[in-house]
């Protein structure tokens, strides 16, 4: 018998249940958890009721503990587990529910389409839309655009000789700087690859063809010079990049040391073809005239360009200037692809192809025009005259068969060219011509039909006052006709016609002539002249415009003057250009009238006349000199320095060409039959020679 008190069924059942249910191995309940829960908590009610209240305290904090894991989202048991994932909890974060993730959710996701969206459209802006701009920057760095130099056009004579050709020609320099760098990089590919064999028997193949001597002696210099350029030195630890850096060649110099300057391309394949590093090789065309100081003004020079990055040239006056489209032709484009150091590996594409210049054939007579500068190169030394210049015209055609000018300087070598000898004064220079405009004041007269070439003028006494200036002969000539206005050269003669003459007759008659324009040559910087038209009353001008003083005229004008009365009156235009297109001829005079100003002008070179010196035995001769006091640029004229200039044709018979002289401030001589009229008759002697010419009168014999 025990004293122990029985314990009551209710409470003990319940104590035990717990225990067994807290501890060991969890045993699959027979029932839902729900019903023996009520069960329990009933039969514990009725057993004890004082564990009523406990057990009513202990659901409440259940609840309560329950109430908060469903607010937060915690489970604390698998069973339960299903049924928290289903809620509307956001984890176990305790600052929102379902519906702030929600938000959170969306943002996120918004924010990830735009950037995704930004991403896309970046790659399609960059493959589709410009596409074409990025392949080109691309392309940039692995290819470069060379330019490839058309060849010049040639300028050639009447007869294809040339005049001015293009001699193929190359540079080859020499870069230290690129050697260094080469012999410094494939030292270190040798250290720092002991165990590759190959590798080293390249590098070390590549390291003797590097010698300087074979650069030394190909090119002809002194190896001593070239070593000194490159700076070699072997203590250089060549895995260091900053030690490299600092021992490369710097200042003047290291990246250009000329070895070969302007050759033959066959010399400097000698060097070029050694393939040397830091060895560069340049073509391009030098202009080269065979005849420098004969032509030097009329073709002109060559010049670099400015606006051209690779340095090209262009011609810079002349006709090299005057037709630089038409001889330099198109320079041609090559891609070609380079390496890290911009060297040319190989081409690529031809992008423009080259189109070669034409070739220019002038009018110009090369024997004629070498003939021409020599007699005025002797004339201008042997009267110590600032310059002299000629031209030879054809009368039939208007071609120009010679022009130049001396001094002149050999365009071969531009270190002779002054702002004096380069001008082609023939075409450029504008002067008062004096006399050799008396023909067209004979002209102007028989045009008005008041005189006829038997007129008589009264020229007494030797001069006439107009206006308070009194304008003389230099003899008293008396009462003369119009061949022997022309032969003395009256100037009294000429005034007296040009006062009954309406105030614009004498310079309409030189204008018809192509006084006071351009000639159609369209010489670049050509000049024009200047004739003015006088007033009524300005007497003084009305005379003076009659023997050539108060107007301005190029000798090109004076020549082309000249051919057209030699031509019967009909003005065949310059030109220089021999297939080139001609401006048309007019008629300007009638046949007869200029024909007999011819006549006329033939007593000029015979006895008696102003111009004996420029008879030709053989031919008949006709011309006009004119000797006219140069302008004084404080005002006036000076007093002891002129102009002489001689202007004829021959044969007079039937003029085939017009050859015109000018010597300027002649201090030999002062008088233009003594000093340009042994000019023409030397040169107009032998173009009639060259262009066999038929005689038109007796030969004179002993």
């Amino acid at each position: 018998m025990s004293d122990k008190k029985p314990t009551k069924p209710g409470k003990g059942t319940a104590k035990n249940t717990r225990k067994k249910s807290a501890s060991g191995k969890v045993i699959k309940p027979l029932r839902p958890a729900s019903t023996a829960k009520s069960d329990t908590t009933s039969t514990n009610t009725k057993a004890n009721p004082k564990a009523k209240k406990g057990t009513a305290s202990n659901r409440a904090k259940l609840l309560g503990r329950l109430k908060k894991n469903k607010t937060q989202g915690a489970y604390t048991s698998v069973k339960n587990r299903k049924k928290v994932i289903f809620t509307k909890a956001s984890g176990a974060s305790s600052r929102g529910g379902f519906e702030d993730d929600k938000g959170r959710f969306i943002t996120i996701w918004a924010i990830a389409l735009i950037i995704l969206g930004l991403l896309i459209g970046r790659a399609y802006y960059i493959q589709v839309l410009n596409a074409q701009f990025y392949q080109e920057k691309g392309d940039e760095l692995i290819t470069s655009v060379r330019t490839q130099a058309s060849y010049r056009g040639m300028i050639t004579d009447r007869n294809q000789l040339p005049l001015a050709i293009s001699a193929p020609l190359s540079t080859v320099s020499f870069s230290p700087h690129d050697y260094a760098r080469e012999y410094y990089e494939l030292r270190r590919i040798q250290i720092e690859n002991p165990n590759q064999p190959q590798l080293q028997a390249r590098v070390k193949e590549r390291l003797e063809n590097m010698d300087l001597t074979r650069l030394a002696a190909a090119a002809n210099i002194p190896v001593d010079k070239l070593q000194q350029a490159a700076g070699i030195d072997a203590s250089v630890d060549v895995t260091d990049e900053e030690a490299v850096k600092a021992a490369l060649p710097s200042g003047a110099g290291s990246h250009y040391l000329p070895l070969l300057n302007k050759v033959q391309p066959e010399i400097a394949q000698g060097v070029s073809s050694l393939n040397f590093p830091g060895v560069y090789e340049r073509n391009f065309f030098q202009r080269y005239y065979p005849q420098p100081q004969p032509n030097s003004q009329l073709l002109g020079f060559m010049g670099q360009n400015a606006n051209d990055p690779e340095g090209g040239y262009e011609g810079r006056a002349g006709i090299e200037r005057q037709y630089e489209k038409v001889l330099a032709g198109d320079d041609g484009k090559v891609l070609v692809l380079k390496d890290a150091r911009q060297n040319s590996l190989k081409e690529i594409k031809q992008l423009e192809p080259e189109i070669a210049g034409q070739d220019v054939a002038l009018t110009i007579d090369s024997r004629l025009q070498y003939l021409l500068y020599k007699e005025l190169e002797k004339a201008g030394r042997l009267q110590k005259a600032r310059w002299s210049s000629g031209i030879v015209v054809d009368v039939l055609t208007g071609e120009v068969l010679a022009l130049s000018t001396w001094p002149s300087f050999n365009s071969n070598n531009l270190n002779e060219m002054t702002g004096e000898n380069q001008r082609n004064r023939a075409l450029l220079d504008v002067f008062e011509p004096g006399s050799v405009m008396k023909p067209f004041t004979v002209a102007a007269a028989l045009d008005s039909g008041k005189y006829t070439a038997n007129s008589l003028i009264d020229t007494n006494p030797g001069s006439i006052r107009v206006r308070g200036y009194t304008i003389r002969d230099h003899n008293n000539l008396g009462m003369i006709n119009m061949a022997t206005l022309l032969q003395k050269s009256s100037n009294v003669a000429s005034t007296k016609i040009a006062l009954s003459l309406p105030p614009d007759a004498i310079t309409n008659m030189q204008k018809q002539f192509g006084f006071g324009a351009k000639t159609p040559l369209q010489f670049p910087g050509e000049g024009s002249g200047l004739v003015v038209t006088p007033k009524e009353k300005e007497t003084a001008r009305r005379a003076t415009v009659s023997y050539g003083y108060g107007l301005q005229v190029t000798l090109a004008q004076v020549a082309q003057a000249y051919a057209a009365l030699a031509s019967g009156g009909v003005m065949h235009p310059l030109t220089l250009i021999k297939d080139g297109e001609k401006p048309p001829s007019k008629r300007i005079m009638e046949h007869e009238q200029a024909m007999s100003i011819v006549k006329m002008l033939e007593a000029v070179t015979v006895q008696g006349g102003t111009a004996r010196a420029a008879a030709i035995d053989g031919y008949r001769v006709a011309g006009k000199t004119g000797t006219s006091r140069r302008v004084n640029p404080d005002g006036g004229y000076y007093t002891d320095q002129y102009r002489n200039v001689f202007a004829g044709m021959a044969p007079a018979s039937n003029p085939r060409l017009v050859g015109v002289m000018l010597i300027e401030d002649p201090r030999g001589q002062i008088y233009a039959g003594l000093t340009v009229a042994p000019v023409f008759h030397n040169v107009m002697k032998e173009a009639l020679r060259l262009y066999n010419v038929p005689l038109d009168k007796p030969l004179q014999t002993e």
